[in-house]
């Protein structure tokens, strides 16, 4: 793979084939929805009410607390996109089931998962902060949505990393967007 970009181009192309396996059953329609909007890019802004009607494209057993965000937040096109794959991320991150909680504003936003079985996939902080880590997780597969959303992150130049859950190591670490 030749650098971030075309790391980017291929998983877009890749994707879109994707779109065509999933069908239109209404239990598919929003998971469709969320999978399209997160992956393939867009130039229109994300307002709440779009990300709150997206959310409903992640499994029923995950809630998404979205109430401390003001209800006019609207995020720019390529930080809505990014938001998008790490509420898909967060998803993948609840095997059991839980909630995913945004806080704070679209220019510094807070992402915290809570559940059984709770825990963001190895090598997520690394992959957040060192782009090349993040091509390396999508050549060796570890966690393609973690390592797809590191890579779009960095190629759009929004900063990620992740913090110490308040209440100590026993908690996932909360994701920081801004």
């Amino acid at each position: 793979m030749s650098g971030t970009h075309g790391a980017l181009r291929l998983i877009e192309r890749v994707s879109a084939h994707l779109f065509d396996a999933l069908d239109d059953r209404p239990s598919v329609s929003d998971r469709r929805a969320l999978y399209c909007a997160a992956w393939v890019p867009s130039d229109q802004p994300l307002p709440l009410p779009r990300i709150a009607a997206l959310a409903r494209g992640l499994p029923h057993t995950i809630q998404t607390d979205l109430a401390t965000l003001a209800e006019t937040t609207t995020f720019p096109p390529a930080k809505g996109r990014v938001l998008l794959n790490l509420l898909l991320l967060a998803a993948d991150s609840l095997p059991g089931g839980g909630q995913i909680a945004l806080a704070g504003t679209a220019e510094d936003l807070f992402i915290r998962i809570a559940g059984p079985k709770a825990s963001w996939p190895p090598g997520t902080a690394l992959c957040l902060v060192n782009e090349a880590e993040a091509l390396s997780a999508l050549n060796d597969g570890r966690n393609l949505q973690m390592a797809f959303t590191a890579v779009l992150a960095h190629a759009v130049g929004i900063r990620l990393s992740s913090l110490l859950s308040p209440s100590g190591a026993s908690e996932p670490a909360i994701l920081h967007f801004g």
